[in-house]
């Protein structure tokens, strides 16, 4: 440090002028320094050492706080340094807002002494507390005038004086109060504490919570108070000296019951003071018990009886405030003593009543069990009915019921009639009215039934029972019915209705001294006598009769005139002829008559004269008819048309030259045709007459003169096979494969008939203007070009099928055209000559299946083979277009033309793209199509894929068949097969309906159940069958009908009211424990849309838990259980059935003698009917003898089926509307087995039950060929054996297909057909059935008369029957004989085919010689075809002939021919 050097004098000491100075910034407490002292006299005392000490001293704090309420202000100072020396400091307060003397005292000690070694103390100053509410008030305390020490930083501090307890607060005393509701105001106490001599405010208002508050000016309904606003109108005012104020707040007292409800009442900006500690507090409004609603029975005591099924209680609320909902539970429970048991006498009874607002009264319905199964008398028995938890109510008295049950009356024996009417036939002899009884039946019991007479007279009409002891109907313990029997008068006489009256009476039961009669104690018996009543009408309403064909002929018709019933009396009637189109007196004799039918008279003949006109006509018609004219007689079959038909000759035209045989290329253009046509095109047949020949210039005007009609020509075609390799050509043979699209009879020949090489010729018949056919001429053959053609193959000369390609794809719900459909397509090359043939049925004999016949129809509804008026489905392969609509231009000359190549064929070749050269067909189908029509399988049904969605996956079979025709091939078809499987996935929702089933409400007794749907169908009579089973939710099961109960469980239908239906129970588990039964319902009318909602009403009858199960059930029926169900269903109409024309005759025998012989009808008189199991049955089909053709005709049996109908069914053979007798597989078969096939052998059945049917063709049995070389016969045989491996109450029918075809041609088989030679049958015959009792031995020639009376009596054809033997009995009686009228597709009949083939060896004026000599003796001696030969078979009221058997039987009370 810096030395500094002072001098200083003695009198500077004395006068305290030397100053020791700190710097600033030095914080020592120290320092010393070294002085000389010197004298006048020069005296020096060197360095003297001078040693400072100091202390500092400062307050603890700048800034002190302190509370007005505090006694003293505590201050510490604090010193530091040296503390060896007593030190002083001043301390001086200074004013500020506070102020010396009135907020502390002004007497303080004003200086601080630090004793030596002390380093703190604490400086005191008394604070003033006033009482009065002061904001913070300041001053300040400063250091000064220290003494020994030196101040340092802090050496002032600025107090603050706080006075909040004398700030005035405002508080609740409490934080919650509970007052009633009907207290009117409630006045909650507001403190004031503090400094109150100043105004304070505060405002105090209410928030409401549940309860509710309003504003006085707009009262609202359900409020509790009245709200205080949070604004100025909510000051609470304390004046000076006030220390408690009031809060006002009005309770509304309403009369609706509430809960304990609150609001808040809270305290808010108070102005002169402050909030206190409790600024909030709630309200609770009790709840008001006059305002709380009651629940209470409506009695105490109830008497039911048993009978009565239920009885009602009451259950009533009252109070002031309904306005609530409220419930109660209502229970049963057993009275003390126990007397009445639940599920024994009543259902007990758990149940929650909800009463809404405003309701006052509920009832619950008790339901009381009626021993209705097993009624006994029990006397009195009682249980209670109980109220329990209540909510939002209290219970009231009574709250508890005693309920007594009597059936002292109700279980007594009672009688009465089960039907309050009955109708009866006076030949029935007796009636039999049934009496029913009810009640306790352990205990006997009688009554009496006796008759009253009315319009039916005692002893005249009926055996009188008197009112007396000897009429008593007497019931033995335990039985349930009883028959009252009363005798009939049958006088023979016819009477109109007469009535009598069966009435009970005198009840009585010795064991319980009374009994009872029912409501229904009268029933009417009503007389008919309808088999006495007279009828008189026509025998057949249609008859056919021919025309004669020359002016010396005559012919003459036999009308009928029958009276059944009562014979005694005399009846006149009128018969008359009716001019149509025939004419009285050109066409026949007219006549009116009057046919007096005299006692014990019940025929009379009419005969009609038919006349030769010498005109052609077409057929004619007349009408014969019956009228009364005296007597009682009813008219039936009053009216009968006769038809005329004239008898056909041959004209002698013929065409001027042959015709020739080009390409429908060249049809324009013939006389630049080529020589040989190319393959693949049509070929058409051009005659001369035709203005396309190229003579037509010279041989037009013989064509007129001749007047020939070009249009009416009639047409053949005749081809080779293909000529060899060394060139040998082969024969040329007629055209007869016939196909369902395409025709050989026609001015073209479809490219399917001819290949490259093969040699072609056309025939020519001409026809005159009116119709008659004449000669026929040839063309010269021409042969096909074997290296041109329109769709050549890609090797030429190669064998077998390219590969097709097929696809299957679900539309879904976008596509607009056919939404949710399956689309099949099916992609083929095509070559000339080649017809594809595609399925979902294996295809085989293919002369059959391209055919028209039936066959077709029933094996492949799911193919190209069918038409499109054909098709069994809603979309087909073939549709109505002929042609491509993208296809604007032809590809080649007359591809469209529908004259020349016919509209089914167009409809055909639609699909087939020329100028590509491929096959495209396309059809689409519903899933139910494809499982039921097209044979589809499903693989996997109803997997489960997810929670939400199952799948189905579906297979469906395609076979394809690429078919060329050869003239050589057996049938003349050669075909390549292949197969494919096409596989469908479908995912799906699962459906809710089916799984969970459709449950019913539960009714009042607690019942319940649920119905699942198992089946819907349309029958074949059009009628909705709908099949579904139930599961009862309840002890005891559904029935159809309870003689205890008035109803019965039924079908309705509220969207179709008019609809009737029949409910039937078809079986239940043998159980009470929730059961399955099954139930179908049919309607009793047929419509052809079922869509709408049904409701099936069931009768649930219950049984006690202690209740075994037995049969016949004993229950207790209840209400009806409802269900709705919706169902979408819809028909289509049927198809109008064909008639069938040429005559057969069906034999079965079982002697092998006779079965050979030559004399069928010698060998059958004494043959035997019944077949044993060691027999054989040998069949035998003969062409009738009357349209017997010589040698010129073959029969040929192709297939035999065998089968047998379920439930009675007799198959038939019916196309049209979906019937093929054996052939295919339906619903209504038991079992069907095709037996024979002699074109596809490989597909037979050979056994049944391990037992070989060993059956075998005529033609392949060595000694049966004499019998097939007889004209017009073929047959076949089986053992029997196999048949009877089934019950002895089976029917089995065979069905045999066979053909008939001309002698020369029958080496080839069934594919060799024509309309002129060939006729394609199908005949079925019961082997189950009695024959009828005798056969007719004459033959008439077969004509539309013998269908006359078709469809009536239910008479049917070609089914015959032959009883077999069960028990190993030896009958004898006649071999089967059938005549079978069956289908043909020719519209010409074959007697004009014999003369045509007689035309071509004899000369015509023999031909007219032996016709009008065989015609006019056949006149003379044979009567006129009887209709009575042909029988009918009648099906959903459509007529067919199926067969013209010469079957006659006798009924057992008289001898008259049926």
């Amino acid at each position: 440090m810096d030395r500094v050097s002072v001098k200083m004098v003695t009198s500077d000491i004395n006068r305290r002028q030397i100053e020791y100075i700190l710097k600033p910034g030095v914080n020592a407490t120290n320092d010393h320094f070294n002085f000389n002292i010197a004298d006048k006299g020069g005296n020096v005392l060197a360095n003297q050492p001078f040693h400072l000490n100091w202390a500092w001293i400062s307050l603890d704090t700048d800034m002190l706080e302190v509370n007005e309420t505090d006694p003293t202000l505590n201050l510490t100072l604090r010193r530091r340094g040296y503390l060896g020396e007593t030190a002083f400091v001043t301390i001086t307060a200074i004013n500020g807002t506070a102020k010396v003397g009135e907020d502390f005292t002004a007497r303080y000690a004003e200086q601080v002494q630090f004793n030596p070694g002390e380093t703190e103390t604490v400086w005191r100053l008394r604070l003033h507390d006033d009482k009065h509410f002061e904001q913070l008030e300041t001053f300040d305390l400063r250091l000064s005038q220290p003494v020994m020490s030196v101040l340092e930083y802090p050496d002032v501090v600025h107090v603050t004086i706080h006075d909040e307890e004398d700030e005035s607060q405002v508080f609740f005393s409490d934080s919650e109060y509970r007052v009633a509701e009907d207290i009117g105001e409630i006045l909650i106490p507001i403190k004031r504490i503090g400094d109150i001599w100043s105004e304070t405010m505060v405002i105090c208002y209410t928030e409401q919570d549940t309860a509710t508050g309003t504003v006085p000016s707009t009262v609202t309904s359900f409020s509790d108070y009245i709200s205080r606003a949070h604004d100025h109108r909510s000051i609470v005012r304390f004046d000076k000296g006030d220390g408690e104020k009031f809060c006002r707040v009005t309770i509304i007292d309403d009369s609706l019951f509430e809960e304990e409800e609150k609001f808040t009442v809270i305290l808010a900006e108070a102005v002169g003071g402050r909030l206190g500690e409790i600024s909030s507090t709630d309200v609770f409004i009790e709840p008001d018990k006059n305002d709380e609603p009651a629940f209470y029975l409506g009695g105490s005591e109830y008497l039911v009886d048993e009978s009565d099924g239920f009885i009602e209680v009451k259950v009533w609320r009252t109070g002031t405030d309904l306005s609530k909902q409220s419930s109660v539970t209502v229970r049963s429970r057993k009275d003390d003593p126990p007397t009445a048991e639940a599920g024994l006498d009543y259902i007990a009874v758990n149940k929650i009543l909800k009463f809404a607002p405003g309701v006052t009264m509920q009832t619950v319905r008790v339901e009381i069990l009626d021993d209705l199964g097993r009624p006994r008398l029990e006397g009195e028995e009682s249980f209670r009915v109980v109220l329990r938890m209540p909510n939002n109510a209290v219970l009231g008295e009574p709250k508890a019921a005693t309920i007594t049950i009597n059936d002292s009356f109700s279980d007594l024996p009672s009688m009465q009639f089960k039907e309050g009417s009955y109708s009866v036939k006076e030949d029935d002899g007796q009636v039999k009215a049934v009496i029913v009884r009810s009640g306790d039946i352990a205990h006997a019991s009688s009554v009496r039934c006796f008759t009253r007479q009315a319009s039916a007279r005692v002893t005249k009409d009926f055996v009188e029972r008197p009112d007396t002891n000897a009429s008593r109907i007497v019931f033995k313990p335990g039985v349930y019915a009883a028959e009252c029997v009363v005798q009939l008068v049958d006088d023979r006489l016819y009477e109109e209705d007469e009535q009598f009256r069966l009435v009970l009476g005198s009840p009585d039961s010795p064991e319980l001294s009374a009994a009872l009669v029912g409501r229904q104690n009268v029933t009417m018996v009503t007389i008919k006598d309808q088999g006495d009543e007279p009828v008189i009408g026509l025998a057949e309403s249609r008859y056919t009769v021919k025309e004669p064909m020359f002016k010396e002929e005559s012919s003459k018709l036999t009308i009928p005139v029958i009276r059944k019933g009562d014979l005694s009396q005399i009846e006149v009637v009128t018969i008359n002829t009716k001019d149509g189109q025939a004419n009285a007196g050109r066409d026949y004799n007219g006549f009116f008559k009057e046919l007096v039918f005299e006692a014990n008279v019940s025929r009379i003949n009419v005969d009609v004269d038919i006349l030769y006109d010498g005109e052609k006509e077409n057929t004619e018609v007349f009408t014969v008819h019956l009228r009364s004219s005296s007597g009682i007689a009813r008219i039936k079959n009053s009216k009968a048309k006769v038809y005329i038909e004239e008898r056909t000759k041959v004209a002698d035209v013929t065409f001027p030259d042959r015709p020739m045989v080009l390409s429908l290329r060249d049809y324009d253009n013939p006389e630049q045709a080529d020589d040989n046509p190319v393959q693949g095109y049509p070929l058409i047949c051009v005659t001369t007459c035709n203005p396309k020949h190229p003579n037509y210039l010279k041989t037009g005007g013989l064509c007129e003169s001749e007047g020939i009609n070009d249009t009416l020509t009639l047409f053949r075609w005749r081809v080779s096979a293909p000529s060899g390799q060394d060139g040998v050509t082969s024969d040329l043979q007629d055209v007869e494969s016939n196909t369902f699209f395409a025709s050989t009879k026609g001015i073209t020949l479809d490219s399917i008939y001819f290949a490259g090489g093969s040699r072609v010729q056309c025939g020519s018949r001409a026809v005159n203007i009116e119709g008659d056919p004449g000669l026929e001429l040839l063309s010269k053959p021409v042969t096909v070009d074997p290296d041109q053609g329109v769709c050549e193959p890609r090797i030429m000369d190669s064998v077998g099928a390219e590969p097709f390609t097929a696809k299957m794809r679900y539309t879904g719900g976008s596509d607009e055209r056919h939404p949710n459909k399956v689309r099949l397509t099916i992609t083929i090359p095509h070559r000339d000559g080649m017809m594809p043939v595609i399925s979902t049925r294996q295809l085989s004999n293919f002369e059959l299946t391209l055919s028209k016949d039936g066959t077709r129809l029933a094996s492949h509804r799911c193919s190209n083979l069918l038409d499109f008026n054909e098709i069994q489905t809603e979309y087909g392969f073939i549709t109505n277009e002929t042609r491509d609509l993208n296809v604007i231009v032809e590809a080649e000359p007359y591809q469209y033309s529908a004259k020349l190549r016919s509209e089914p064929t167009l409809r055909f070749y639609r699909n087939l793209n020329i100028e590509s050269c491929v096959w495209k067909f396309e059809s689409y189908f519903d899933m139910s199509e494809l499982m039921t029509a097209c044979g589809g399988e499903i693989n996997s049904d109803g997997q489960v894929l997810n929670i939400k969605q199952s799948y189905v996956s579906m297979r469906v079979p395609l076979y394809v068949s690429y078919v060329f025709h050869s003239p050589v091939a057996r049938g003349g078809w050669l075909h390549y097969d292949m197969t494919s499987q096409l596989q469908l996935t479908f995912v799906y929702d699962t459906a809710i309906l089916w799984q969970n089933g459709i449950s019913s409400p539960e009714s009042e007794a607690g019942l319940q159940g649920y119905v699942y749907p198992t089946s819907m169908r349309i029958r074949d009579d059009g009628r909705l069958v709908v099949s579904f089973r139930t599961e009862a939710r309840f002890r005891g099961q559904f029935v159809a009908s309870h003689p205890g109960s008035t109803l019965e469980s039924m079908v309705s239908s509220p969207d179709h009211p008019d609809l009737t239906f029949g409910l039937q129970l078809i079986r239940s588990d043998p159980t009470f424990d929730q059961p399955n039964q099954e139930w179908s319902f049919v309607s009793d009318l047929s419509i052809r849309d079922y869509s709408g909602m049904f409701s099936i009403q069931l009768i649930p009858c219950t049984t006690s838990l202690d209740q075994e199960y037995t049969q016949p059930i004993s229950c207790s029926p209840r209400e009806p259980l409802g269900f709705d169900l919706p169902i979408r269903f819809q028909q289509v109409s049927d198809p109008v059935p064909a008639r069938f024309s040429l005559n057969t005759d069906f034999h079965l025998m079982r002697k092998r003698e006779t079965w050979l012989s030559d004399d069928i009808m010698a060998g059958l008189e004494d043959s035997d009917v019944v077949f044993l199991p060691s027999d054989r049955i040998y069949g035998r089909i003969s062409v009738d003898p009357v349209q017997d053709l010589g040698n010129s005709f073959d029969l040929a049996v192709e297939k035999v089926f065998l089968c047998s109908g379920k439930d009675g069914y007799i198959p038939k053979y019916d196309p049209d509307n979906l019937e093929f007798g054996c052939v295919a597989e339906s619903p209504n078969l038991q079992y069907t087995f095709k037996i024979l096939d002699k074109g596809a052998p490989f597909t037979v059945v050979e056994t049944f039950r391990d037992i070989p049917f060993d059956a075998m063709l005529a033609v392949d049995d060595p000694d049966a060929l004499p019998m097939t070389r007889i004209p017009g016969t073929d047959g076949f045989s089986l053992a029997c054996q196999p048949i009877f491996q089934v019950d002895s109450g089976r029917q089995w029918f065979l069905h045999a297909i066979y053909t008939v075809r001309s002698m020369q041609k029958s080496g080839r088989g069934i594919g060799k057909r024509s309309v002129d030679e060939l006729q394609y049958h199908h005949a079925v015959l019961d082997t189950t059935n009695k024959m009828a009792s005798s056969l007719k031995r004459s033959r008439t020639k077969r004509s539309e008369a013998d269908v006359a009376g078709v469809g009536e009596d239910g008479k049917g054809t070609n089914i015959a029957r032959i009883q077999q033997d069960h028990e190993g009995g030896a009958q004898t009686g006649g071999d089967i004989l059938l005549d079978s009228t069956l289908t043909t597709s020719s519209k010409i009949p074959l007697i004009p085919i014999l003369i045509a083939i007689i035309v071509v060896f004899i000369i015509a004026s023999c031909i007219i010689f032996v016709v009008f000599f065989v015609r006019r003796r056949r006149k003379s001696t044979s009567p006129p075809p009887s209709p009575a030969g042909t029988i009918t078979v009648v099906k959903n009221g459509h007529v067919k002939v199926v067969g013209g058997s010469r079957v006659v039987t006798y009924c057992d009370d008289d001898r008259t021919e049926v």
